[in-house]
C-alpha cells in the first residue's frame, strides 16, 4: 500500500475537517439530482415532450457526469479545486434554473441532462480528490462521509417535496433548489483550497507509484462487479419487493432499508477500513452482496427479503466508499483525480447496463432463482478481481 503524505496545496496545507466539510457540502448539493424522478414526469409533459422521456434524460445526465469526471485532473491542474467547484455552482445553478423557467421539449436535456450532469462530475470528482488528500490512517472515514453526503441529498427531498411541491409547483421548487444548490457548491468552494494543484496523471513518479494497467483493471472490475447488482435492485426496488409476495406497506420498508443500508454502507465502511483494511472490507461487501442474493434465491419469506433490501443496500454503499480509497491508497493524492476519472467508468457502465439485467427480476418473485444467479455473476468477476489485488499486495510486501 502505498504511504504518502498529502502534498500541501499551494496556499498551504488544509485541516483535515475542512477537507471533508468541502468534499461534503458539494455532494450535498449535487447528489440532488438523483431526486430527478420526483419531478420529471410533470416537467417532461409541461414542456410537451414525450411521456416517459425523463428517465432518458436522467440516464443522459448520468453519461455526462460519468466523462466530465474524466476531465477533472486535468482541470483542477488549471483552476484549482476551489475554481472547479465555482465553475460546478454556476452550471448547477443554470441548469436547474433554465429547466424551472423552459418550456421547450429541449429544455429538460439541456439543463438537467448536460448541465447539471456536469455539474456534478465536476462537483463530485473535486470531493473526493479532497477526501484523497487526507492520510491513509483515516482516508476511509473520510472517503465516506464524503460519498454519504452525496445519497442524503435525494433522502431529504424525497421527504420534503411531495409535502410542498402541490402547493408551489414544480417550477418554484426547482427554482429554490436551483439556488440552495448553487449557495452550497459557493459554500464548498470556499472551503476547499485556492489556486491549481501541481502534479499529473497516472505515470507521475514525485511522490507517487506508479499505477499498472493490471491494478486499473482490478479496481475498474471489483466496482462495476460491485455496484451492478445494487444498481439493478435501486431500479427495480418496489416491483421486486412486491413480486416477492411483500405486501404495500412491506414492499414500502424494504425501499426504506435499501436506502438507509445504501447510507450506512457509505458512512461505515469507510470508517471500519481503516482498522481492518481496504482489500477486507471489500471483500465483506462483495460476501454480504452474495449472500443476499442467495437468500431471495431460496426464500421468499418476509424476513429473508427485507434483509436482502438491507444487505444489498449496504453492500453498494460500501462500494461506493472504498474503491476510490482503495484507489487512491496505490496512487496518492496527486494523480487520484485523473486515475478515478477512468475508474468510475466502471459506474457509469454498470449504470447503463443494469436495465439490461432487470427486465426479468421484479417478476421473479422468488421463483426464478436463475435471476438471482444471474444477478450473482458480476459479483463473481469483482472478487477474482479482489483476489488479483490481494495477491499484487501481497507480492509487493513480500519484497
Amino acid at each position: 500500500m502505498n504511504r504518502e503524505r498529502p502534498e500541501p496545496w499551494p496556499s498551504g496545507r488544509p485541516t483535515t475537517a475542512r477537507l471533508i466539510a468541502s468534499g461534503a457540502v458539494a455532494n450535498l448539493a449535487v447528489g440532488t439530482l438523483f431526486a430527478w424522478s420526483l419531478v420529471a414526469p410533470r416537467v417532461m409533459a409541461d414542456a410537451g415532450a414525450a411521456q416517459g422521456r425523463g428517465s432518458a434524460v436522467f440516464a443522459l445526465a448520468l453519461v455526462v457526469f460519468t466523462v466530465t469526471l474524466l476531465w477533472v485532473g486535468r482541470g483542477q491542474r488549471r483552476l484549482g479545486p476551489r475554481g472547479l467547484l465555482g465553475v460546478a455552482a454556476v452550471l448547477a445553478g443554470a441548469g436547474l434554473g433554465l429547466t424551472a423557467a423552459g418550456q421547450r421539449p429541449e429544455i429538460p436535456w439541456i439543463g438537467i441532462g448536460l448541465l447539471f450532469g456536469a455539474a456534478n462530475g465536476l462537483a463530485y470528482g473535486v470531493a473526493l480528490s479532497l477526501a484523497a488528500r487526507v492520510v491513509d490512517a483515516r482516508r476511509g472515514a473520510a472517503s465516506g462521509l464524503v460519498v454519504g453526503a452525496y445519497a442524503i441529498g435525494p433522502v431529504v427531498l424525497g421527504v420534503v417535496a411531495p409535502r410542498v411541491l402541490p402547493d408551489i409547483g414544480w417550477r418554484t421548487g426547482l427554482a429554490v433548489l436551483a439556488v440552495l444548490v448553487a449557495g452550497l457548491l459557493g459554500i464548498a468552494a470556499a472551503l476547499a483550497p485556492g489556486g491549481p494543484t501541481s502534479g499529473t496523471g497516472a505515470g507521475h513518479r514525485d511522490g507517487q507509484v506508479a499505477v499498472r494497467r493490471r491494478t486499473l483493471a482490478a479496481l475498474w472490475l471489483i466496482f462495476a462487479g460491485g455496484a451492478l447488482p445494487g444498481l439493478v435492485v435501486f431500479g427495480t426496488a418496489a416491483p421486486l419487493a412486491s413480486a416477492a409476495g411483500l405486501s404495500a406497506g412491506a414492499a414500502g420498508t424494504a425501499v426504506s432499508l435499501l436506502a438507509a443500508g445504501n447510507l450506512v454502507g457509505r458512512v461505515g465502511a469507510g470508517w471500519w477500513s481503516d482498522r481492518v483494511g481496504r482489500l477486507a472490507a471489500l471483500a465483506t461487501a462483495l460476501a454480504v452482496s452474495a449472500i443476499a442474493l442467495a437468500g431471495w434465491a431460496v426464500s421468499t419469506a418476509p424476513a429473508v427479503v427485507l434483509c436482502g433490501f438491507a444487505g444489498i443496500g449496504l453492500a453498494y454503499g460500501a462500494i461506493s466508499a472504498l474503491v476510490p480509497a482503495a484507489t487512491a491508497d496505490r496512487v496518492g493524492p496527486r494523480a487520484f483525480p485523473t486515475v478515478y476519472g477512468f475508474v468510475f467508468t466502471a459506474w457509469g457502465c454498470a449504470a447503463l447496463a443494469a436495465p439490461l439485467f432487470d427486465g426479468g427480476a421484479p417478476a421473479a418473485g422468488g421463483s426464478r432463482p436463475h435471476v438471482y444467479l444471474l444477478l450473482a455473476a458480476p459479483l463473481l468477476v469483482a472478487v477474482a478481481a479482489l483476489a488479483s489485488l490481494a495477491y499484487e499486495e501481497t507480492s509487493r510486501l513480500g519484497r
